[in-house]
């Protein structure tokens, strides 16, 4: 019996874990044990504890790389790993500068990955509907970067349109016709924070101790008709899972960082440790990301302010906060190109009163 591995594709900000949350939950719901492979572009990661806090689920991952351009066969042995764990499904997410293409080779009849027992289920790639048209026109110039977001979008069976409710209609429709124009195959769906029917996405695939009767009188089979990712149902809710999802993750042994070498093309990472002093307003963290212009992509990590620990998630020049429990040192990770980490470093460090 071979295991279903869905990829998770998408630019950096576009939802990907916000997506893994859900299909997370809902294999808790209906008790299937699920292999996780994480990719995080840089040394520090966030997504991986954000999965672990939402869900109080330990994450292991490879960190300062992107999978797709390691060594084959390191990749390979991961896989091998994960598949003779014998879950019952795995999911791996890529970094925002992946190309799927190259991973959904290694699942192919032939593959080492493919012979271990594992079968490539799907590509589901999201997209931000608000920034996909133009990031694609601001990074023309960066050939390899915009191969790869394009493989993205061409490597995809489900793309999702997601933040569709920040987006106007105008962008949505362009996003919508350059998606169709790279992949008139892929089925197009319009999300908000990455909600579909998770259900129907995962169909067919049961706890490997029961059998599909018991799977079927718990009612998880899917209607008649059903298309993956159609309907826009919250499912349930990540606090009323946790305890189950705790019991059915399995994670990836541990493994050595990689190098620091991806298909990002120009786009480069870079953290910035918050010092102890002085703790900044949200308002000045901001100003400080709206100051690097369109040289940032994306800015993630975990921020002590206000006497509280608050996780930042920002992406599209948009910002959202929300309390967290990360009991680490907080730090900052920005993802951009054009970087200049001398007064970077510097200028963060003036926010707590400090000199770098």
């Amino acid at each position: 019996m071979s295991v279903p591995v869905y990829l998770l594709s998408g630019f950096l900000g576009s939802g990907k874990t916000t997506l893994l949350l859900r299909l997370l939950e809902e294999c808790a719901r209906r008790e299937l044990n699920a292999a996780l492979l994480m990719n995080e572009l840089g040394q520090i990661d966030v997504d991986g504890s954000l999965v672990s806090e939402k869900l109080r689920l330990p994450v292991r991952k490879l960190l300062d790389g992107c999978l797709c351009c390691t060594k084959r066969s390191e990749l390979e042995s991961s896989l091998v790993s994960l598949a003779r764990t014998e879950p019952d499904v795995l999911f791996v997410e890529l970094t925002g500068v992946a190309d799927p293409a190259e991973l959904r080779e290694l699942l192919q009849d032939g593959g080492t990955a493919h012979a271990a027992g594992l079968e490539l289920a799907a590509v589901v790639t999201v997209v931000d509907a608000g920034t996909f048209a133009e990031y694609n026109s601001r990074f023309s110039a960066d050939r390899e970067l915009v191969r790869t977001l394009r493989s993205q979008v061409a490597s995809a069976d489900l793309v999702l349109l997601n933040k569709a409710d920040t987006a106007p209609e105008a962008q949505r429709l362009k996003a919508r016709r350059a998606v169709k124009k790279q992949n008139a195959a892929a089925a197009v769906l319009e999300t908000e924070r990455c909600r579909i029917d998770a259900a129907s996405l995962l169909h067919g695939i049961h706890p490997r101790r029961s059998t599909a009767g018991a799977a079927a009188s718990r009612g998880d089979a899917a209607p008649a008709g059903a298309v993956p990712g159609a309907s826009a149902g919250t499912g349930p809710s990540m606090a009323g899972t946790a305890a189950a999802a705790s019991r059915t993750l399995k994670t990836l042994p541990t493994a050595q960082p990689l190098a620091d070498r991806y298909s990002g093309g120009s786009l480069r990472s870079l953290t910035l440790p918050a010092p102890a002093g002085t703790q900044p307003e949200r308002a000045e963290v901001e100003r400080f990301l709206r100051e690097l212009g369109d040289g940032l992509v994306r800015a993630k990590g975990y921020l002590r302010l206000g006497g509280e620990t608050l996780l930042l998630q920002h992406a599209g020049g948009r910002a959202e906060w929300e309390p967290a429990s990360y009991p680490g040192q907080p730090y900052l990770v920005l993802i951009g190109s054009a970087l200049d980490e001398g007064p970077l470093r510097e200028r963060w460090a003036s926010l707590y009163g400090r000199r770098p």
